[in-house]
């Protein structure tokens, strides 16, 4: 019987014990910087296999992967090319059920390259060994004490991340979790010569630990299979996905880092309409994405109200909502006259956008004043803050009661007031980027509705 992809790679990203083939005393030893990852993280059974070398890292060193006397679930190969043929017949013989190849000059290279990942492939099979990678940066998985990069959290989240770039495996996270936001799994596919991104998906789809997927992809093997998965698990899990390669020169660009088939733009933009991916055409947006998904609650509508001190700003911000498909909510006259209450007569307005004036940086109770009228208000679905207090307990007490009104809140601090996003706001340094992020949390919940 064929195993589940759950229960296949499940001991791949919580192994009993992890060997790196190939790690050295050498400086700059690209093996020795995964061990010493691995290290800073905590994971106890840690193996090293290197033909000469004695000890690496204080840990012991065994010249064959068969030498280990340990379960080894997963195995990281560093080493040259012509040796790895060699080393995953080893493992497959050690029984090690996933394989993170470092090593790159494989199917990137053309037609030699790909007959060696063809030959890799079978041999391990033999051994029902599953491959990432070649030429990838490997797995994160701070649960296990998994990792591939130095540096990132050993706190788990809910975020699962696949890309087909090693570098963003890791940089894109590290952004991330500088917002606080945190993973339960990363991985770097690389060229994808057995498991690729459509297996990722469907057991980042079934995975307990994940509720939102974001991907950086130059392409897939399998577009008819990454549909249908698609659009099951965006009915339960916000999918986000930065595509690369999607002109020519990028898509040539794509076939010699990985050796992706990247497909026509148009296609991808009518395959990320049917299944319900939102689209990312940046590092930026992806990660302005992500925060919304990560922080805010699910919108009941479309409806916007803006907030804000600075005039400017806010005419801007609804230019930029317009255009990421919201509305600007219709205040009621209940809420107008509790806005009008607290703030001055001259230099305001309770129309939507909702002019404080320049006082209000002086003034923060006008701001925490208005967003508790706006939460009270039926017809408001989403808040955006524009600017606010230099004083430094504003964010603080912006943030509570964004929390009470229970509505997706967007804060625009205009490079000006370092405030972290938190449960119910996310934050932005203007209002375009809170407005598509918005929208795109809007676009989401309709299709999860079936609008």
């Amino acid at each position: 019987m064929k195993q589940g992809i759950l229960a296949e790679l499940e001991p791949i990203f919580y192994p009993r014990g992890v060997a790196v083939v190939g790690a050295s005393n050498r400086e700059g030893n690209f093996g020795r910087f995964f061990l010493d990852g691995f290290v800073q993280m905590g994971f106890e059974r840690l193996y090293v296999v290197h033909p000469s070398e004695k000890e690496v890292l204080g840990i012991n060193v065994y010249p064959r992967v068969k030498d280990i006397p340990g379960e080894v679930d997963l195995a990281v190969v560093v080493s040259p090319v012509d040796t790895v043929p060699g080393i995953v017949g080893e493992c497959a013989e050690k029984g090690v059920k996933g394989l993170v190849i470092f090593t790159a000059g494989f199917g990137e290279k053309g037609d030699e390259g790909r007959k060696l990942e063809r030959e890799i492939v079978d041999i391990a099979h033999r051994g029902h060994t599953r491959i990432i990678g070649p030429n990838c940066q490997g797995i994160y998985c701070p649960a296990s004490r998994v990792t591939h990069f130095t540096g990132l959290s050993r706190e788990s989240g809910t975020v699962a991340m696949i890309s087909h770039s090693g570098s963003l495996s890791a940089v894109l996270p590290m952004t991330a979790m500088a917002q606080g936001i945190r993973f339960s799994k990363v991985v770097s596919s690389g060229n994808e010569c057995d498991l690729n991104a459509v297996d990722f998906l469907e057991y980042f789809g079934q995975d307990p630990e994940t509720k939102m997927i974001i991907a950086y992809l130059e392409g897939v093997k399998d577009g008819r299979r990454f549909c249908q998965l698609a659009r099951s698990i965006s009915k339960e899990k916000p999918i986000i996905v930065w595509k690369g390669g999607s002109t020519d020169r990028g898509a040539r660009a794509a076939a010699s880092h990985t050796g992706a088939l990247s497909g026509s733009n148009q296609v991808w933009r009518a395959l990320f309409t049917q299944t319900g991916i939102i689209s990312a055409q940046s590092a930026e947006e992806l990660l302005d994405y992500l925060q919304a998904f990560y922080y805010l609650p699910v919108p009941e509508g479309k409806r916007v109200a803006i907030v804000s001190g600075p005039g400017g700003p806010a005419v801007a911000a609804s230019d930029a909502c317009i255009e990421a498909g919201l509305e600007l909510a219709e205040l009621t006259e209940h809420t107008r006259r509790k806005i009008a209450e607290v703030i001055p007569p001259v230099g305001t307005s309770t129309d939507n956008p909702i002019d404080l004036g320049m006082g209000s940086g002086f003034a923060p109770q006008w701001y925490l004043d208005s967003i508790k009228a706006l939460g009270e208000d039926k017809g408001v679905d989403l808040l955006l803050i524009i600017g606010g207090s230099w004083l430094p307990d504003f964010g603080d007490k912006v943030a509570e009661a964004v929390k009470g009104v229970n509505k997706p809140a967007a804060f625009i601090g205009m490079g000006l007031m370092p405030i972290a996003p938190a449960k119910g706001m996310a934050v932005y340094p203007d209002g375009r980027r809170a407005a598509m992020a918005l929208g795109r949390l809007v676009e989401h919940t309709r299709y999860r509705a079936g609008c």
